[in-house]
C-alpha cells in the first residue's frame, strides 16, 4: 500500500531558463539560491517539479540516508526545491527515522513499492519501474525530472540541484529522456588474446530520468537489468543524455573528487557502501585543501596502476570495475583531444 504520509513546506520554482543568483550566508555559510524563472512560449509555462528517489530495502540503507540528510541540512539552505520521494521495498516497512531525515529538508512523501519481486537484479529493477510508475502518475504533467539516488550515492556539492538542472535543460532541444554517467563497452585486455567484451556501453541507473519516463518507454525496456535494458531502447527513441556532474569514485580517490567541483554526486559503485559514505559526507580538510595541486600527479599515478592491474586481475568483478574505470578514463582523455 502507497502511504499518504507527505509533508508540502514552501517551495521555489526552477526553470528552463535557469537565471542563478548564489547567495552566500555569510553566518551559515550554506549556499542559499534564488531561481529566476522565465515564461515559456504563449505564456504557457508549466510548474517544474524535481524529484529525488530514495530506494531501500534494510536498516544499513536508512542509515546511509540519514548520513546523506545530515550533509544536505550542513550545507544547503532548506527547504530544498525538490520532493524526496523515499521508496521502501516490498519487505521493508516504510521507515520513520528516513521521514523524519528528511521532512524538513523539503516535500517528503513516503512510498511502499508493490511489486513482488525480489534477488537481484530483478529486485532492484521491480523496485525503478514501481517508483517511475508512481513518478509518471502523480508529476508526469511537469516539466523536471526525477533523480534515482542509490545509498552509495552521495551528494558532494551544495548547488547540485541547480547545476544537474542547468545541465538537463542545456541546449536548444528538447529536455532529454535520461541524463546521467555514460558506461562505454568494457574489454578484457589479455596478453595475446582478443579483447573479451565485459559490459555493454550504457547510462548507469543511478542518474536523472524524465518524470514521463515511465509512459515513455515500451513495454519490453522492462526487461532485464533496468539501466541496461532503458538505454539500449533508449538510443532508438532519443533523449539519451551524458553528464560529468554524476561520476563513479572509489575508496582510494574518493576525498580527492570530493575537491573537484564538477562532480555534485559520486557513486561509489562496487564499494564498501559505509566506508564510502563516511567518506563523502566527512568534511574536506586543510590538509586536503593545500594539497589539493598534486591531485593531477596522483591522478596519473593511479591510471598507470590500472592499467598494469588490468593486465593481471583476470576474473570477477574487480576486473570488470578496474576496466570499465579504465574505459571512463581512455574516452574522456580523447574528447579532451579532440
Amino acid at each position: 500500500m502507497r502511504q499518504s504520509q507527505h509533508r508540502s513546506p514552501p517551495t521555489r520554482q526552477i526553470s528552463q531558463g535557469l537565471e542563478l543568483t548564489i547567495i552566500l550566508n555569510r553566518n551559515t555559510k550554506k549556499a542559499q539560491y534564488l531561481y529566476c524563472f522565465d515564461q515559456r512560449i504563449g505564456n504557457m509555462a508549466k510548474k517544474e517539479k524535481y524529484v529525488v528517489i530514495l530506494p531501500y530495502y534494510c536498516q544499513e540503507e536508512v542509515d546511509r540516508y540519514v548520513l546523506i540528510a545530515n550533509w544536505l541540512r550542513e550545507n544547503c539552505e532548506a527547504p530544498l526545491p525538490c520532493h524526496f520521494l523515499l521508496a521502501a521495498s516490498p519487505k521493508a516497512k516504510n521507515s520513520e527515522q528516513l521521514y523524519e531525515a528528511f521532512s524538513d529538508l523539503g516535500e517528503c512523501s513516503s512510498f511502499q513499492c508493490p511489486t513482488q519481486i525480489f534477488g537481484y537484479p530483478e529486485g532492484p529493477t521491480a523496485m525503478f519501474w514501481d517508483a517511475m510508475d508512481y513518478i509518471a502518475e502523480h508529476f508526469g504533467d511537469h516539466e523536471g525530472f526525477s533523480l534515482w539516488l542509490e545509498s552509495d550515492m552521495s551528494f558532494t556539492q551544495p548547488n547540485w540541484l541547480p547545476r544537474l538542472a542547468e545541465d538537463w535543460f542545456a541546449g536548444n532541444e528538447s529536455p532529454p529522456l535520461l541524463m546521467g554517467c555514460y558506461v562505454p563497452e568494457v574489454y578484457k585486455r589479455r596478453f595475446f588474446r582478443k579483447p573479451k567484451l565485459l559490459l555493454t556501453d550504457h547510462i548507469n541507473g543511478g542518474a536523472c530520468y524524465s518524470l514521463d519516463f515511465a509512459k515513455r518507454m515500451p513495454q519490453a525496456a522492462r526487461e532485464g537489468c533496468f539501466d541496461m535494458s532503458v538505454y539500449q531502447y533508449g538510443k532508438e527513441i532519443g533523449g539519451m543524455k551524458t553528464t560529468e556532474l554524476i561520476s563513479f569514485s572509489t575508496l582510494k580517490r574518493v576525498r580527492r573528487d570530493l575537491l573537484d567541483t564538477n562532480k555534485c554526486i559520486l557513486h561509489g559503485f562496487m564499494q564498501d557502501k559505509n566506508q564510502f559514505i563516511d567518506a563523502c559526507v566527512k568534511p574536506i580538510t586543510e590538509w586536503e585543501q593545500r594539497s589539493s595541486p598534486l591531485i593531477p600527479v596522483r591522478d596519473q599515478l593511479e591510471v598507470l596502476s590500472r592499467r598494469i592491474k588490468v593486465r593481471f586481475v583476470r576474473r570477477g568483478h574487480q576486473a570488470m570495475l578496474e576496466n570499465m574505470l579504465l574505459a571512463q578514463h581512455d574516452r574522456k582523455t580523447s574528447k579532451k583531444a579532440a
